[in-house]
């Protein structure tokens, strides 16, 4: 159940700030960010299972951001990756670039997806469906986004509306001061009372209890949670900073990983 935030054409001293929280079986094994593509110079995760990425930026700023659509059904294991839409949507290197390759995308192809993506400049959503043959591209404008593992706006996700209030409210002039603010809204473990969550369907892989902690910022349940967090500031041409934790927000180690923007020479 991840969580994906982004405040966009709030601040003055950088366009775009990205939080957010990867949700994934403990077992699965990924790693931190590295050069995914030396050119377009691309940077971001790593999942090892399946290839491809969760959350990943080129060195000039756009940013492609995925989260999995809840479903209590089981996934299609014949269906391409939808890390791998992250990886090829940036190899077009532009924001209408990115719009252009999803338009020629089937989702049939995937399992469920939703997707944030952005240059500092400007931000669409995009949902691919299984009934649909095109993925929907929504253009998002100033303010904050939050993506849970449902289109923009679903009532299903309390968090995301908490999520937004949080990051709403934070009033900082630069990256050393709102870079903490934005792990404590990540690293909230909080959980909402049962009877605000959508009710479970009869032939849901777990109980209720689950479902509640499920619905936290920061998941932890004994096989599945928060594995890793990241944190970007983007504006127009460039990443202004980019920090990344293995582990919970609350308690793993976070890293400085800008340098890794930059192309050697």
């Amino acid at each position: 159940m991840c969580t994906l935030i982004v405040r966009h054409q709030m601040d003055d001293w950088c366009s775009t700030l990205i939080a957010a929280n990867r949700d994934e079986f403990y077992q699965r094994p990924a790693t931190g960010p590295q050069v995914l593509i030396e050119a377009p110079h691309i940077v971001g995760g790593r999942d090892e299972q399946a290839g491809g990425t969760w959350l990943a930026l080129t060195r000039e700023g756009l940013f492609v951001g995925l989260t999995n659509q809840r479903s209590f059904g089981a996934r299609n294991e014949a269906a391409r990756s939808r890390g791998e839409l992250v990886v090829e949507a940036l190899r077009t290197g532009t924001f209408e670039g990115v719009k252009s390759y999803l338009r020629r995308v089937d989702p049939r192809g995937y399992n469920e997806f939703n997707l944030i993506f952005g240059d500092g400049a400007q931000i669409s959503a995009a949902y691919g469906r299984s009934e649909q043959r095109e993925v929907e591209i929504e253009p998002l404008g100033q303010g904050v986004h939050v993506l849970c593992n449902d289109r923009l706006g679903s009532s299903e996700f309390p968090k995301a509306d908490e999520a937004r209030a949080k990051v709403e409210a934070i009033s900082a002039p630069d990256w050393a001061t709102i870079e903490p603010q934005l792990i404590a809204v990540l690293s909230d473990r909080s959980l909402p009372d049962l009877d605000v969550l959508p009710p479970l369907p009869r032939d849901a892989p777990f109980d209720a209890e689950v479902a509640r902690r499920l619905h936290a910022i920061c998941v932890e349940t004994p096989v599945y949670g928060t594995v890793s967090s990241t944190l970007a500031a983007i504006s127009p041409g460039v990443v202004e900073r980019y920090s990344f934790c293995s582990g919970p927000p609350d308690v793993g180690e976070w890293e400085d990983a800008t340098s890794l923007m930059q192309v050697a020479e």
